[in-house]
């Protein structure tokens, strides 16, 4: 995949620059996942599935009904824009994002808002969205809760598409929401990637402790463990649980991790994924015993300050 070397990456890297004609630099998107669908080549041609074109303004998106109600934020507030490479609104993702951006009105939209996942079009635009032979895919969150694998060449217009409109509706910035690696994607406002952010900020805090990561498949270990050994000094491994998983047990897949992570000898534990919630760091704290670094926490954080510095 596209990218600069792990160990190479600076803070700089995590913002592209605001230049309509400037393509932003790799990042590290929500996680590859399994192995790709055998059918996806075949599917390439299937172009009456709905999808958004470049440009062009998203149908509305319905208010996700478990998700609270957020603080009344003033129209003239300034704006973060959130886009997710599944669809919007992030309902996982609003309850532990507001609290760290107070008087930040948040403007959410997804790659594939306009993409279908309902009836006899569900198979079609899986098989259109999902990865080339051979590419190690992505994994996000649909709108209902479920879960997508996708390829990064389906999603590039996409997301560009999505920034493009968060833009259009205020955002001073906008945070991509994905701890994966993407080739170009183009701006005009500051646009920040999840994966620098991150790591920079792991590296900077855990010194030459030994870490461990937890990722969403375990596919993604060996990869995962790779890159981070590559960043850090002190030793890496990985562990997996999927924070899309069933509802009844990924609480306790997650602190399963944890605990094995930290019997083998982590200081730190890293939930690497915007996928984890502030709920899912509280269960793995409570099995390991051991700090917890939430990947989305540290992502939002950053994103505040960049808004703040933007007036």
């Amino acid at each position: 995949m596209d990218g600069v070397p792990v160990g190479s990456a600076s803070l700089a890297d995590a913002v592209a620059p605001a230049n309509p004609e400037t393509a932003a630099r790799p990042v590290h998107v929500d996680a590859p996942a399994g192995p790709a669908d055998a059918n996806a080549s075949a599917s390439r041609a299937e172009a009456n599935v709905s999808a958004s074109p470049a440009n062009v303004d998203a149908p509305p998106i319905p208010a996700d009904a478990d998700a609270p109600a957020g603080p009344r934020i003033p129209a003239g507030a300034p704006a973060l824009g959130l886009v997710t490479i599944g669809q919007a609104p992030r309902a996982d993702l609003r309850p532990d994002a507001e609290p760290l951006l107070p008087g930040v009105r948040l403007v959410e939209h997804g790659a594939l808002d306009a993409d279908r996942f309902d009836g006899d079009a569900e198979a079609a635009t899986r098989r259109l969205l999902a990865p080339e032979d051979g590419e190690a895919p992505l994994i996000s969150r649909l709108r209902d809760g479920r879960s997508v694998l996708l390829g990064h060449g389906a999603l590039i217009p996409r997301i560009e598409d999505a920034v493009g409109r968060a833009e259009r509706d205020g955002a001073a910035a906008t945070l991509l929401l994905c701890t994966g690696r993407f080739p170009a994607v183009r701006s005009r406002r500051p646009l920040l990637f999840a994966e620098p952010l991150v790591q920079q900020a792991v590296a900077a805090t855990v010194g030459t402790d030994p870490v461990g990561i937890v990722c969403p498949h375990p596919d993604q270990a060996e990869d995962v463990s790779r890159r981070w050994a590559q960043l850090l000094p002190g030793r890496v491994q990985a562990a997996t649980a999927d924070p899309y998983g069933p509802a009844e047990r990924v609480l306790d897949d997650i602190a399963a991790a944890a605990r094995t992570l930290a019997d083998r000898g982590s200081s730190w534990l890293v939930l690497d994924c915007i996928g984890y919630t502030e709920r899912m760091r509280a269960a793995a704290l409570r099995a390991a015993d051991r700090p917890v670094l939430l990947a989305r926490a540290i992502a939002v954080r950053m994103a505040a300050e960049v808004v703040a510095a933007s007036g």
